[in-house]
């Protein structure tokens, strides 16, 4: 390695001797620094999050209570509609089974369709009692029937 560095000329020796210590700091920043300054950031994301759950768990502890939903007005049809409409999704068909409602949808996003049942159960008080998922041809996209009922 020395005889190497010899043979080469002033020039480039001193080229050598500035580049190889600006290749170890760049080496050093992109495979050590900035790493650990995305485990940082990360980590401090998850403690922020963990103290909005532990403040909300603290809040909820403090007041026991729980919240009741009011009674629905509506009948269930008529807030399956709404929120369906409001979801932009296309319901195909609406049987009342006992105090529920039997509903298919055709080709419809699953991430949509999770959402607007969550959104039904909080916002409408209508929970799942049943559900039948069938896989469509397209990525993420699904067929589905369900038995929705009073969340009361």
């Amino acid at each position: 390695m020395t005889a190497w560095f010899a043979r080469l000329s002033l020039r480039e020796r001193v080229m050598v001797a500035a580049a190889v210590p600006l290749a170890l700091l760049l080496i050093l920043y992109q495979f050590a620094w900035v790493p650990l300054q995305d485990a940082r950031a990360a980590r401090l994301d998850e403690i922020a999050a963990y103290r909005l759950v532990t403040g909300a768990a603290a809040r909820r502890a403090a007041d026991p209570t729980p919240v009741a939903a009011p009674a629905p007005a509506d009948p269930i049809a008529t807030r399956v509609t709404q929120s369906a409409e409001a979801a932009g999704l296309q319901l195909r068909r609406l049987e009342p089974e006992g105090t529920g409602l039997r509903v298919t949808l055709d080709d419809v996003a699953f991430a949509d369709l999770m959402l607007w049942l969550a959104d039904m159960q909080a916002t409408y008080a209508v929970r799942v009692a049943a559900l039948e998922v069938d896989r469509r041809p397209a990525p993420g996209i699904v067929s589905t029937r369900l038995l929705l009922e009073d969340d009361v």
